[in-house]
């Protein structure tokens, strides 16, 4: 059996076990997609395999493309272990060239395109529901910040509540959560609130993901860690309406999870999203060969 290095590195995240988990195996030349697919099955969460420039991304499913969380954590890998020099780098990704850099306290930014928002028509006490939290919640603020939903690589029905402690006991259902998502066409299903834990950060979130579906990342039961993806789409989206001030400012998520992670957002004049990195683990994964074609005969 054939093994290669592996390490899981948490992106977004200021301790092991926060924020969004990836799997890296640096030397993961010449391995078959399958066999890529089920490391990232046996990681249980996105595989990200750096070649020089390059980085193929996959989760248990397959291919991924562009993936914020991976690239955060891949390079801010390369960089602790002085691969990767502080300053700005172009990477090819099956996405195409993606602008990145490393800054001096060892931060990793990503350039993102900037979110398609589309008024979703969907009633809010039907999303509340599917949360499990009080539709008089979301309510308070529907008025002004209808639900919506954001294209940013990840189809995400967004919709405001009023208060974190609202948020925090969010309990979703797994079907009305579906029916929710099928209703949107959305893939993930995100409350937010202005109401934040720490002063510097413009809002707290939690998404989740219904069960037929997948982003490619870790779920801890239904809701997963740091998403920068939907994390920058909201915050440009929610500059771009005014309803915050700071282009630049943070998204705090997954504390509620035992997971917290911060995503870094620049959303004016372009887009970035960022966070540091922090390895959890570091050893190596036997890799399964990859099948033959040969057919079995009963």
């Amino acid at each position: 059996m054939e093994t290669r290095q592996a390490c899981l590195v948490d992106a977004c995240a200021a301790e092991p076990t926060g924020g969004a988990p990836v799997g890296v195996v640096p030397d993961g030349d010449g391995l078959a997609e399958e066999q890529v697919a089920a490391v990232a099955g046996e990681f249980a969460t996105t595989i990200a395999l750096p070649d020089g420039d390059g980085l193929r991304v996959s989760g248990p499913s397959g291919p991924l493309d562009h993936h914020p969380a991976a690239t955060i954590a891949t390079v801010g890998f390369q960089h602790e272990r002085g691969d990767r020099e502080v300053g700005e780098h172009t990477l090819s990704t099956a996405a195409g060239t993606v602008e990145t850099e490393v800054t001096s306290d060892g931060g990793v930014w990503v350039e993102q395109s900037p979110p398609t928002a589309t008024p979703a028509d969907i009633e809010e006490s039907r999303v509340a529901d599917a949360l499990g939290i009080d539709p008089a919640s979301i309510r308070d603020v529907g008025a002004d910040f209808p639900p919506t939903l954001l294209s940013v690589g990840i189809d995400t029905l967004v919709v405001p509540v009023n208060f974190l402690e609202h948020l925090s006991g969010a309990r979703p259902d797994a079907p009305a959560l579906s029916a929710v998502a099928d209703a949107t066409d959305a893939d993930v299903v995100c409350g937010f609130t202005f109401d934040t834990l720490a002063a510097d950060t413009a809002c707290h979130m939690r998404a989740f993901v219904p069960p037929e579906r997948s982003v490619g990342g870790r779920t801890v039961g239904l809701e997963t860690p740091a998403l920068p993806a939907v994390a920058g789409g909201l915050v440009s989206h929610l500059f771009e309406r005014g309803s915050i001030e700071d282009a630049t400012t943070g998204v705090e998520q997954g504390h509620f999870i035992d997971r917290p992670g911060r995503v870094h957002v620049e959303a004016g004049g372009g887009l970035r999203v960022g966070g540091h990195t922090v390895t959890s683990l570091d050893g190596t994964v036997t890799v399964p060969p990859v099948e033959d074609d040969d057919i079995i005969e009963v």
